[in-house]
């Protein structure tokens, strides 16, 4: 079944599609848009609740496909194609002119796709804003896009501001993150985690021949788990890497989604941020970890 993001993405092009095809065969819209007929007329169902603020009944889309043809109405004002706005397109042009810095791109490539959107945004278009992340030890920034095409691993000592200490750690870097300063994220060895790392706060780094660890290689902690999440946390299901999704057959946006976590530490915390949205979790010791920390 479609994510909530892909299912939003393709009402918004469903409308005007079919108010420019009055009378539309369901199976060739289905194929279109590359979904079967009977996801094609769940879309359509989720028509009757859509259309203008008020929801009265004339404010809302009507939609009928008996016969295998397709025709909607009252949609005039959802129909037009969507379109960027000069604020959107500043804000993917910011997006891109960011990704152009990070090492490893076809950074020709961005630069091209930012040009373009300039172009079609038009002389609306503002982005004077200074998207660069802040200056990083360039020597410091090459070892780890070394060690990240290399698969290999680094011993860095890190300084953690909170606790005023400094630590000793022995990282795989996976990935380069530029912002408000530059980023890597990395298996922490003595973590037994993945982590994101600020380089501003690496103080000095070697290359060490500590074999590097796979970013799906199983530790003791490694665990699939299952989580139900509330209509109002189904978000979350976008945002983590998740192997299965299963909406609810009742129509409402709940979702149970299945993870593979190489943390209980990690997994206990995301149960305390998120307990609001959780309907449910199968695995008692992330939960009892939890209790421990409210306790």
């Amino acid at each position: 079944m479609s994510s909530a993001r892909e299912r939003l993405t393709r009402l918004l092009s469903l409308v005007p599609y079919l108010d420019a095809h009055p009378g539309a065969d369901l199976e060739e819209t289905a194929a279109y848009f590359g979904i079967d007929s009977d996801t094609l007329i769940d879309d359509l169902e989720l028509l009757f609740v859509t259309g203008r603020p008020g929801h009265m009944p004339d404010d809302l889309i009507d939609a009928s496909w008996e016969g295998g043809q397709i025709f909607i109405s009252n949609a005039e004002e959802v129909s037009v194609p969507v379109r960027l706005s000069a604020e959107e397109a500043g804000v993917l042009v910011l997006a891109l002119d960011m990704l152009s810095s990070l090492p490893g791109l076809d950074s020709e490539a961005v630069s091209t796709a930012a040009d373009k959107l300039r172009v079609a945004a038009g002389e609306n278009l503002r982005t004077a804003v200074d998207v660069s992340p802040i200056d990083a030890d360039p020597e410091l920034l090459a070892a780890l896009k070394e060690a990240i095409e290399t698969e290999s691993a680094l011993r860095i000592d890190y300084y953690v501001a909170s606790r005023d200490e400094l630590t000793t750690r022995t990282i795989a870097p996976t990935n380069l993150v530029p912002g408000a300063d530059w980023y890597v994220d990395a298996w922490c060895y003595s973590a037994g985690a993945p982590r994101r790392f600020a380089l501003g706060a690496i103080r000095s780094w070697e290359r060490t021949e500590h074999p590097p660890l796979a970013v799906n290689e199983s530790t003791p902690e490694t665990r699939e788990v299952t989580l139900g999440l509330a209509a109002r946390g189904a978000w979350l299901a976008d945002e983590l890497d998740v192997s299965t999704r299963e909406y609810a057959e009742t129509g409402d946006t709940s979702v149970r989604i299945r993870m593979v976590v190489h943390s209980v530490d990690w997994l206990s915390r995301f149960l305390l941020c998120h307990a609001d949205v959780i309907t449910e979790i199968d695995d008692a010791e992330a939960v009892r970890v939890a209790l421990d920390r409210l306790g």
